[in-house]
C-alpha cells in the first residue's frame, strides 16, 4: 500500500492506493487459455501498442506533479478519442468479420462488466 499526500494548495488529502498487480499478474500466465483471444490480437497490433504506450506516458504525466493535470488529461483523452475513431473506420470499412465483431464485443462486456462490479463494490464499501 502507497499513502500519497496530495495538495492542491487550499487542502490536502490522503489517498491510499492499495497494489493488487503483484497477484493478478502471478495468476495470469497460470489460469490457462485467453479468455479475451479477439481482444488480445487487437491489443498486440502495433498500432495499439504505440497508443498503449502513449496513454503510459500521459498517466504517468497526470501523476507528475511538474506537470499540468489539464494539458496531460487532453492528452490522454485525444488519443483515446483518435483511436476509438480509427476501431470504428476499421469496423465500418469491413476489416473485420461480423463473427469478429459480436466476439471483441463480447469480451469488452465482458471485461467492463467485471471493473464495474468491482468499482460499484468499493464504492458501497466507502458509504
Amino acid at each position: 500500500m502507497t499513502m500519497r499526500n496530495m495538495s492542491d494548495g487550499k487542502s490536502q488529502t490522503n489517498v491510499s492506493v492499495h497494489s493488487t498487480t503483484s497477484d493478478a499478474t502471478e495468476k495470469q500466465g497460470v489460469h490457462g487459455a485467453s479468455q479475451t483471444p479477439h481482444l488480445d490480437r487487437q491489443l498486440q497490433t502495433p498500432q495499439s501498442k504505440d497508443i498503449l504506450q502513449a496513454l503510459i506516458v500521459s498517466l504517468n504525466d497526470i501523476a507528475d506533479e511538474n506537470q499540468c493535470t489539464k494539458c496531460a488529461v487532453e492528452n490522454a483523452s485525444t488519443l483515446l478519442t483518435g483511436y476509438v475513431r480509427e476501431v470504428r473506420a476499421a469496423k465500418r470499412s469491413g476489416q473485420w468479420s461480423k463473427e469478429e465483431k459480436k466476439a471483441l464485443k463480447k469480451e469488452i462486456k465482458a471485461l467492463g462488466r467485471g471493473v464495474k462490479r468491482d468499482v460499484k463494490k468499493l464504492w458501497h464499501e466507502d458509504h
